[in-house]
């Protein structure tokens, strides 16, 4: 049997915390590009089960950013539990953190000497973490607001005077 673990918080990735390999019997699945964010919507549908768009896959042994997942509102996560719940898949795990934690620290974490085949799902954004020189505008760590696969992608790009754009 396959083992889910469902990585859900906030995320994201600066360069100082570089690339992480991922362990042998292992894959990472992400939602989005990278540098874009995962909207709450989309997270609750991948956790019931009914959007499957998968924008990239890891596998055992290549290299990924070491994406970092931090903590997130507790209401989130009794959201997200029941949400994963209507799988009725007893191999599905929601995994969340107190404190941050990258990627290499829940590698060490959950996988043990003898798992053969576990899924990672990335359930958190992948915000580029730099400082603040206007990305926003060129799209850096928009999030997909349509959630559905089948249609165009609808980002909102937020202007540090406070205005934003639909694109």
């Amino acid at each position: 049997m396959t083992k889910k673990y469902f990585l859900s918080g906030h995320g994201g990735w600066e360069p100082k915390d570089g690339y992480t390999t991922v362990p042998k019997g292992c894959t990472v699945v992400f939602y989005t590009d990278f540098a874009k964010c995962l909207m709450t919507g989309a997270e609750h549908q991948i956790l019931a089960g009914t959007y499957n768009k998968v924008e990239r896959t890891v596998e055992e042994f290549k290299l990924t950013p070491n994406m970092v997942l931090h903590p997130q509102p507790a209401d989130w996560t009794q959201t997200a539990r029941k949400k994963l719940a209507l799988r009725n898949d007893k191999d599905c795990r929601l995994i969340t953190v107190k404190r941050k934690a990258s990627l290499e620290e829940l590698f060490k974490i959950l996988v043990g000497p003898n798992d053969t085949d576990i899924e990672f799902h990335w359930m958190a954004c992948q915000a580029l973490e730099l400082n603040e020189v206007g990305g926003f505008a060129s799209g850096v760590n928009a999030g997909d607001f349509a959630h559905d696969p089948s249609k165009p992608g609808r980002y909102r790009l937020d202007a540090p005077d406070g205005t934003q754009t639909w694109i």
